[in-house]
């Protein structure tokens, strides 16, 4: 199975694109990452994750140093064969799932640029490269949780995202910067919105 997940992704270069090519495929369920495990979002269910076949895993990487990437799995879950995507368009699976499942996902991951390091933009948001980051850690916040967060493109709802203070906007943080320790992560706390300031 894994080499018919390398021919899924061996031209795919963009995000969107990736996704449409699975659901074409039949990988219509919708994975999560939910306190560690994996969950169908439908059934509200978790997955077994010694049990999952990934058939195909993909790491589009753009900027220097892979400054900034989002990857793809596609998942079979044998138990309801169900097949569906979990999509870590932030790429920060491995330090939020548990041991056995990040290491299952990315065995036989493809990495492939992304080809969109020079793009201002993504997913309709503003891109924020490391360099601006730099110049002033404290103007950007990761926001957790928000109940204004814009459409995600993939179907689902953001999780998390970037907010501007000075702008009072959300952007996008290249991987990066969302790594990095100096930004302040700011959970949603009701009707407070903390750092916003």
């Amino acid at each position: 199975m894994q080499s018919q997940g390398a021919t899924m992704t061996s031209q795919v270069t963009d995000v969107l694109a990736a996704v449409q090519s699975f659901v074409a495929k039949g990988y219509d369920r919708e994975y999560r990452v939910k306190d560690g495990h994996l969950i169908d979002l439908e059934l509200g269910s978790t997955l077994d994750p010694c049990a999952i076949t990934v058939d195909a895993a993909l790491r589009l990487e753009s900027g220097d140093d892979g400054e900034d990437a989002s990857n793809i799995y596609a998942i079979t879950d044998p138990a309801t064969n169900h097949k569906g995507l979990l999509i870590d368009a932030f790429d920060v699976f491995d330090e939020i799932c548990h041991r056995d499942l990040s290491e299952r996902l990315v065995a036989d991951r493809q990495t492939t640029p992304a080809g969109d390091e020079d793009v201002p933009s993504k997913h309709g948001l503003r891109k924020v490269y490391k360099n601006e980051f730099e110049r002033d850690p404290e103007r950007y916040v990761l926001r957790e949780g928000f109940p204004d967060f814009p459409l995600c493109p993939f179907g689902g709802a953001f999780s998390i995202l970037g907010f501007d203070t000075a702008e009072q906007s959300y952007v996008w943080l290249v991987t990066s910067i969302i790594r990095d320790s100096r930004l302040i992560r700011a959970p949603y706390q009701g009707d407070d919105a903390p750092g916003d300031e």
